[in-house]
C-alpha cells in the first residue's frame, strides 16, 4: 500500500487538506495519506522540518512526503522534490531539506517543468504536489517529473559555529511547552566537547545551565533544564513548564525567543 503523508500549516482550516487527499485518493487506488500535522506555525518551515525529523524515519521506504508550508515557488525558493533513503519529499526550497535529513539527500529535482499545468496559481500543493506525489507512489521515477538540480544552502541559523572553545548556535523553534529547541546537535556537542565541563549561557546569567540531563524529571519541578531531546538537538526547558501555567515555558520564564543565540562555553 503506497503511503503519503501530508505536514501543514492549514491549522483548523482543513478544507485544503481535506482538497489535497481526496485528489490523492482519486489518483492513486489504495493509498494511505497520513495526516503527520496540520498545525505547524504559519510560514514556519523550520517548525515543518523538524516535526519531518522526528517521524521519517518510522516510515517505510517509498513513502511520500508532502510539505505545505510556504508552498508558493519564488526564484529563491524553487519547489523540489528530495529522494533519500527511499524516500521522498516534496516542497519549497526555503532552505531547511537539510535540518529534516541531518545529512546530504541521495538526489534532487527541479519541479519548475510541471508550472506549465498550473491549474491553481494560489494552491500549488493541488497542482503540482499531489500530481508529483501521485506518479511517485504509482512507482513513477522523478526523472519524468523534472531535471536534476540541488537544494539551496541551509539558513543560517541551523549552522552552529564553534570558535575560541565557544560553539555558538541559535533557538529555530519554540514548541507548545515554550521548550526552547537549538540547532545544536549531540553529535556535534560531543565533537568539540572532549567531556570538558562547560556553561550554556543565555540572554539572563542567572539562567546559565551546567549540565545536560537525561530527562526531564531529573530537576524539580519548575526548575530550568537542558536535554538532547528525541531530535538529538539541544532543548532548554522547564520542568513542567508550559505557557498559561503556574511553572509557566522556558521561553517566557528565560525571556528567550526564536533566533536567539545560544553559547556552550567549555572549560580548557
Amino acid at each position: 500500500m503506497p503511503i503519503i503523508t501530508l505536514t501543514s500549516d492549514y491549522g483548523s482550516e482543513r478544507l485544503y487538506a481535506g482538497i489535497l487527499k481526496g485528489a490523492l485518493y482519486s489518483a492513486v487506488p489504495g493509498v494511505d495519506v497520513v495526516d503527520l500535522s496540520h498545525d505547524v506555525r504559519k510560514f514556519n518551515s523550520v517548525d515543518a522540518a523538524l516535526l519531518l525529523r522526528a517521524s521519517v524515519a518510522h516510515f517505510p521506504k517509498g513513502t511520500v512526503h508532502i510539505i505545505a508550508v510556504q508552498s508558493e515557488a519564488t526564484v529563491e525558493k524553487p519547489h523540489r522534490i528530495v529522494r533519500i533513503e527511499g524516500q521522498y519529499f516534496i516542497g519549497a526550497d526555503a532552505g531547511v531539506f537539510h535540518l529534516i535529513f541531518g545529512k546530504a539527500p541521495d538526489a534532487v529535482f527541479d519541479l519548475s517543468s510541471m508550472m506549465a499545468d498550473f491549474d491553481y496559481p494560489t494552491f500549488p500543493e493541488r497542482s503540482i504536489f499531489v500530481p508529483a506525489a501521485a506518479h511517485l507512489s504509482r512507482g513513477g521515477i522523478p526523472e519524468l517529473l523534472g531535471r536534476p538540480a540541488s537544494l539551496s544552502s541551509p539558513k543560517t541559523i541551523l549552522r552552529p559555529v564553534f570558535e575560541n572553545r565557544v560553539l555558538t548556535g541559535h533557538v529555530i523553534s519554540i514548541d507548545g511547552y515554550g521548550n526552547c529547541i537549538t540547532d545544536i546537535d549531540k553529535r556535534r556537542f560531543r565533537e568539540v566537547g572532549i567531556d570538558r565541563e562547560f556553561v550554556i549561557v543565555m540572554r539572563s546569567s542567572r539562567s546559565d545551565i551546567r549540565k545536560i540531563r537525561t530527562t526531564y524529571s531529573e530537576v524539580p519541578i519548575g526548575d530550568s533544564i537542558a536535554i538532547f531531546n528525541h531530535l538529538g538537538l539541544l532543548e532548554i526547558a522547564i520542568n513542567h513548564g508550559a505557557p498559561g501555567t503556574a511553572n509557566g515555558g522556558a521561553s517566557g520564564l528565560l525571556g528567550i525567543k526564536i533566533d536567539d543565540v545560544i553559547r556552550i562555553e567549555f572549560a580548557e
